[in-house]
């Protein structure tokens, strides 16, 4: 062997001894870090990195620093990102159904919602967006709440249905949701959630929607004191993730990268449910701020249950829709 086959050699001997780099995936979080969703992403992370044996690693971004979510799911799609967690409606873009994933007063509960989104139809609609944009959905996304139960916060007190009228309302870019709130009378803006505060500040809008366990880290109440239970749609995050990065991963990371969305889910759902009642405890305690868990939403459910029926007898829902719905109602009891 002369001397450059041995440096050859030896030069390939070294390189074999060196240990793989990991592969770091970012995740895009709309949220801080203190708050349940925000712990429970660095959960997945930590679990990820121990699952793994630290091949999967996961950067998280909290707060948006990324850019909004209509921005977000573009890189996700291009892979400039492989995690966004968020609500499964900003996928409506590829599949304009899935946007009743978060139908406002559609659903009794948590199990009923869930088993809607286990079920056949919605499962088709998330196939359809990984066809038109290679976006899947990691784990079980009901797994993961967002939030016990949803609330209203306004700038004024909300005593009736007929006080919605009142309102100039943020919320986010689903024209389903846009269109309910509209049929109750509200006056309906969309604005990045990251916006919220400084536009009920500047009297932009005058109320928001938000889950719970949402309301103490934004400080929302800070500027909208007047707090209602609506329960208007159950809700979980939904792990938005580009398909091809997870296919290109090992079977072993892809097991890791489950076993820690498990983990992160668990965490959430025991922090969160465990959790409630503490939290309308301290919310009732902020000075200045009412909190109401009575606010009587039968005729907004009234209102509601009639745009739907006006949209079924239109042919404007998928068919077969309003029969899922019935079916998970049932599955559910």
């Amino acid at each position: 062997m002369n001397r450059f086959t041995r440096l050859a050699v030896t030069a390939l001997l070294s390189t074999a001894a060196l240990p793989v780099a990991a592969e770091t995936w970012r995740l895009s979080s709309m949220v801080s870090p203190d708050s349940i969703e925000g712990q429970a992403y660095e959960i997945l992370a930590e679990k990820t990195a121990e699952y793994s044996n630290g091949d999967l690693t996961i950067r998280i971004f909290p707060n948006s620093q990324i850019g909004e979510m209509d921005a977000v799911v573009e890189q996700l799609s291009a892979g400039v990102i492989q995690l966004a967690p968020s609500a499964m409606t900003f996928l409506a873009r590829w599949e304009d159904n899935i946007r009743y994933a978060s139908a406002p007063f559609l659903f009794e509960d948590y199990d009923h919602w869930a088993e809607f989104i286990r079920g056949d139809m919605v499962q088709g609609w998330l196939d359809n967006v990984t066809d038109a944009s290679g976006i899947s959905v990691l784990g079980d996304a009901p797994a993961f709440p967002r939030g016990s139960f949803r609330t209203l916060l306004s700038v004024d007190p909300i005593t009736s249905a007929e006080d919605i009228a009142e309102l100039r309302i943020r919320q986010f870019n689903s024209q389903l949701v846009i269109d309910v709130w509209e049929n109750q009378g509200a006056e309906v803006v969309v604005l990045a959630w990251g916006e919220v505060y400084d536009a009920i500040n500047r009297n932009i809008v005058n109320a928001v929607t938000s889950p719970l366990e949402l309301i103490e880290t934004t400080r929302f109440y800070e500027v909208a004191p007047n707090i209602v239970r609506t329960d208007e749609y159950p809700q979980a995050i939904a792990f938005m993730m580009n398909q091809e990065a997870f296919e290109d991963l090992s079977p072993e990371n892809q097991d890791a990268l489950l076993r820690a969305h498990a983990d992160a889910s668990a965490f959430a759902w025991e922090t969160i449910f465990s959790g409630a009642d503490e939290t309308v405890e301290r919310i009732k305690a902020l000075e200045g701020v009412t909190y109401s868990d009575s606010f009587d939403t039968s005729a907004i459910l009234a209102t509601t249950s009639e745009f739907y029926a006006a949209r079924e007898a239109a042919g404007e829902l998928q068919e077969g829709l309003m029969d899922a719905v019935e079916a998970a109602r049932e599955s559910a009891e």
